[in-house]
């Protein structure tokens, strides 16, 4: 039988009842051999031999004792025998959304506009979670946690209200950057739960590299959730003060929804795409997503343990310490009130 132990330090405690047993066996024999020179003694002075039998003499004393410390030791050192498929942890989530604050997101294809029906979507999530860790970066053409990781979802709704695009001081759409932000942010956890990136934004990106960084989300078993806002049909963007954005040679400039990157990096990280062009149940893909990968959680999730054992000694512990306090203990003689009786006259 192959017997292992969660604290095999503690069985070094099974010195003190087997030192206690030894001492108490050498105290026993010191006190008999005390107890028969004394009666040699008497005998010799004429008093005859004097002779008690007791219960102690008849057993080592604290034999019970000593036995209850041994099984109590063994108990904490926690014996393991026989195995069993058991689920070794509880995995709770963590979802970092990932908010594209590019001017484009302004444009109105989707009413009433990009930005904001992004910010319903993910106040619609927010009512259905319960306990998940949510953080918040925004993006542009670089990146920063805006709300670090936390289950308070007021602080999360706080921000929600305020960001725009004056936020992120550099324009463009920069994955690289967004995505090294993540990285960063789920570092922070234990890496045992189950890690959500939520990118929200209408794909239009001018950077490279982004694919290394998504590859790092996947070895870090990040599933992105990409979500895309606006139109193929595009709209114009417009510039804060009545007029319409306009590029560098003075057109002006036509946002159209580019769903290729995201696509991509959604099928690199083993996630989802979805457009949000109309109404996007947020909660429901990220069940999507649990249920996409539902097939590996269960083989981390559940493995063969070794079954606990150390009620088999607990209990016999208790009971022989109970047994030793009733019999093994000398108890004083309970105190008597002497009446004296009155003498008639």
């Amino acid at each position: 039988m192959n017997i292992s132990w969660a604290h095999e330090e503690f069985l070094w405690g099974l010195a003190l009842p087997a030192l206690l047993l030894a001492w108490s066996i050498f105290h026993r024999r010191r006190a008999s051999a005390r107890r028969k020179g004394a009666q040699a003694h008497w005998a010799t002075a004429g008093f005859g031999g004097i002779k008690q039998a007791t219960r102690s003499s008849t057993r080592p004393p604290k034999v019970l004792l000593c036995c209850s410390l041994a099984l109590l030791v063994v108990s904490i050192a926690q014996p393991r025998w026989g195995t069993e498929e058991q689920t070794t942890f509880e995995r709770s989530r963590e979802v970092i959304i990932a908010m594209d604050l590019s001017k484009s997101m302004l444009a109105d294809d989707i009413k009433p506009n990009r930005l904001e029906r992004a910010k319903l979507v993910v106040e619609g999530m927010l009512d259905t979670l319960e306990g998940e860790s949510v953080g918040l970066i925004v993006f542009a053409g670089t990146a920063f946690l805006q709300s670090p990781m936390s289950p308070d979802y007021q602080i999360l709704r706080g921000f929600l209200d305020d960001i725009n695009p004056s936020f992120v001081p550099q324009g463009g759409t920069n994955y690289t950057a967004m995505m090294d932000t993540a990285l960063d942010s789920f570092e922070q956890s234990d890496g045992m739960a189950d890690r959500f990136l939520i990118i929200i934004s209408d794909g239009e990106s001018l950077d490279s590299g982004w694919q290394e960084k998504a590859r790092e989300l996947k070895e870090q078993n990040v599933r992105t959730i990409c979500l895309g806002f606006g139109t193929k049909d595009g709209s114009l963007i417009p510039d804060g003060s009545g007029g319409y954005l306009k590029d560098p040679q003075g057109a002006v400039v036509l946002s159209k929804l580019e769903s290729r990157t995201l696509s991509q990096i959604a099928q690199i990280t083993e996630g989802i795409y979805r457009e949000a062009s109309v109404w996007v149940d947020l909660a429901t893909v990220v069940e999507e997503t649990v249920e996409k990968g539902r097939a590996a959680l269960k083989e981390r999730e559940r493995e063969e343990a070794m079954i606990e054992r150390f009620h088999y000694f607990l209990a016999p512990g208790f009971l022989l310490l109970l047994l030793s306090i009733y019999l093994e203990f000398p108890t004083l003689p309970k105190p008597r009130t002497l009446k004296r009786k009155e003498m008639a006259a």
